[in-house]
C-alpha cells in the first residue's frame, strides 16, 4: 500500500479495476499511497551506463569481436508507454538487439581490412541510425562508445604486415621520383657548364 519511490527513480501505477496501466501520469520520488490490489512499477530514470561485447562476421566470414558501451536512459514524460509497449526489460528488449543488429549489418559489408582501417569512426557513424531507431520506443540513447575492435591476431598481423610494405613501396617511389629530379637538375647544370666552357 505504501511505496517509496526513491531519488532518481520514478513509478509507473497499474490499476486492476481501473483500466490497467496508467500512461498519461508519471509518478515522481516520494512516498506514494495505492491500493492494494494495484502494481506499481519502479524505474531508474538516471542515465544509465551497460557495456556489451559480442562478435559480427565481416564480407569474408571472419569473425570480429566488439566490446561497446552504451550511455542511455528512459524518456521521463513516456514512461507509462514504456512500460505497457516493451517493459522493464527493456535494455535487453531494443536497446541492445537494435544496436547490435545495426554493427552486425554494417560489419557484414565489410572485408577484414576495411574494419581494420575504418575502425571507429564509421561504426560510430553508422550507430546513429540505430540511436533514432531506439528513440521511437521512448528509450534515449546518449552514446554509444566503441572500446575494442579485436581482430584475429594472424590476420591483424597480415594486415599490418600489408600496410607496412605499401608504405614503404610508397617511400621508395618517392625515392625513385627524387633521384629522377635530382639527375634532371644535374643534366641542366652539366648544360650550363658545357655552354660556359665553349663561350670561354
Amino acid at each position: 500500500i505504501v511505496i517509496t519511490i526513491g531519488a532518481g527513480e520514478a513509478g509507473v501505477l497499474w490499476r486492476r479495476f481501473q483500466g490497467g496501466t496508467v500512461i498519461d501520469k508519471v509518478y515522481p520520488e516520494g512516498i506514494r499511497l495505492i491500493f492494494p490490489w494495484d502494481r506499481m512499477q519502479i524505474y531508474n530514470v538516471r542515465v544509465q551506463q551497460v557495456p556489451h561485447a559480442f562478435s559480427v562476421l565481416t564480407r569474408n566470414g571472419l569473425k570480429i569481436d566488439l566490446a561497446i558501451s552504451i550511455r542511455y536512459h528512459p524518456e521521463y514524460p513516456f514512461l507509462g508507454i514504456l512500460h505497457k509497449k516493451v517493459g522493464p526489460q527493456y535494455l535487453h528488449t531494443i536497446v541492445i538487439p537494435e544496436i547490435e543488429n545495426v554493427l552486425r549489418v554494417l560489419l557484414g559489408r565489410l572485408d577484414a581490412e576495411q574494419v581494420y582501417r575504418t575502425e571507429k569512426a564509421v561504426i560510430e557513424k553508422a550507430v546513429n541510425g540505430a540511436i533514432d531507431q531506439i528513440a521511437r520506443r521512448f528509450v534515449r540513447v546518449d552514446d554509444v562508445i566503441i572500446k575494442m575492435v579485436l581482430l584475429p591476431e594472424a590476420v591483424a598481423s597480415a594486415i599490418q604486415e600489408k600496410m607496412t610494405h605499401k608504405h614503404l613501396a610508397d617511400a621508395y617511389e618517392f625515392k625513385l621520383l627524387r633521384e629522377e629530379k635530382e639527375a634532371s637538375r644535374k643534366a641542366i647544370e652539366a648544360g650550363g657548364l658545357k655552354r660556359y666552357n665553349e663561350t670561354v
